[in-house]
């Protein structure tokens, strides 16, 4: 594996950060006060039983959803003070996300989906497609550029998705159990890019997962339990 920066300041940040939801008439409480903090370089695993809080707090951590209280910091810019427009654009540059069901559109091609962020991001369409052939070779897959997700495999779809969430060269790449409905040798593939990705393009990964095997590669392994942090 290979070691964390020596840069000495999280890239990640969080104190105390709560999150309840209504269900009917009653709160439930998700996250209960959780601290964190993520190094330069580092992939850490967050690990839990279903309905620990691992996927909301992935969310919160990439400021696609709020907390109720706490502080969330990434690259030393505080997510919770941001204004939604200033945090949309944050998020498309700073942060990748790959999800467990993919969430391609399938109406476009590989190319188009990779490109989307860029063209979000105000490239031009002749920059984005460039950038998007770039990344899909780099992941495996320049023989499917012309590609609608329907016809890809399940590892070939989290590839695009992946190339996607790196297109605008993030700094932290968060991980929702990326290798979820995939078979084993599938999310074998996942991992191993993953892993070259990390090293290759100096990110800093969080994954939560369910997969013990899989949480065994990565650097730091979170346990989340009844919404606290269990140990490291």
């Amino acid at each position: 594996m290979t070691e964390p920066s020596a840069i000495t300041n999280p890239i990640l940040k969080a104190r105390g950060v709560t999150k309840s939801y209504a269900l009917g008439a009653k709160q439930i409480e998700v996250l209960k006060g959780i601290d964190l903090e993520i190094m330069p370089g580092e992939f850490v695993s967050i690990v839990g039983a279903s309905g620990s809080g691992k996927s909301t707090l992935l969310h919160l951590l990439g400021g696609l959803d709020s907390p109720d209280s706490g502080l969330i910091e990434v690259q030393g810019r505080e997510l919770t003070r941001m204004s939604g427009t200033r945090l949309s654009g944050f998020r498309n540059q700073s942060i990748g996300f790959v999800f467990q069901a993919y969430h391609l559109f399938p109406e476009l091609n590989a190319l188009e989906n990779v490109a989307l962020p860029a063209r979000i991001a105000r490239k031009s369409s002749r920059q984005a497609q460039a950038f998007a052939r770039q990344w899909l070779e780099r992941v495996g897959l320049s023989h499917r550029l012309d590609h609608r997700p329907y016809e890809l495999s399940g590892g070939e779809q989290q590839r695009v998705a992946i190339a996607r969430a790196l297109i605008n060269q993030p700094v932290l790449l968060l991980a929702d159990e990326p290798t979820g409905n995939l078979d084993s040798e599938s999310g074998s593939g996942i991992l191993e890019l993953l892993l070259e990705l990390r090293d290759a393009c100096q990110l800093t990964l969080l994954m939560a997962t369910h997969d013990q095997a899989m949480a065994s590669h990565t650097d730091r392994i979170v346990r989340l339990n009844d919404g606290k942090i269990a140990g490291f």
